[in-house]
């Protein structure tokens, strides 16, 4: 019978993990790259190479073969903001 107890404090205080809330859709974070990249370029034309969704940020590479240039910008997916950005020119 104490066994039985037992178990069923234990597993009622098991925390159940709460499922990840997005807010920002890959779309939306590419969006907001292509216009924050726009904004720095002078007309140059930026093409997002890839787009990887880790621990709560997008992680958008990008390509600017005008001047060659690339960088990462890391968008968070709950409001939007970049909260890095890093830029190479060749």
């Amino acid at each position: 019978m104490l066994f039985v107890v037992l178990i069923a404090i234990l597993s009622g205080c098991q925390s159940q993990t709460k499922p990840e809330v997005v807010q920002i859709s890959e779309e939306q974070a590419r969006s907001i790259v292509h216009r924050y990249q726009e904004k720095n370029s002078n007309n140059h034309k930026t093409t997002i190479i890839s787009i990887e969704h880790i621990n709560n940020e997008y992680e958008i590479n990008w390509d600017r073969k005008s001047n060659c240039e690339n960088g990462t910008d890391d968008v968070n997916d709950k409001d939007g903001t970049i909260s890095r950005s890093s830029v190479t020119i060749c």
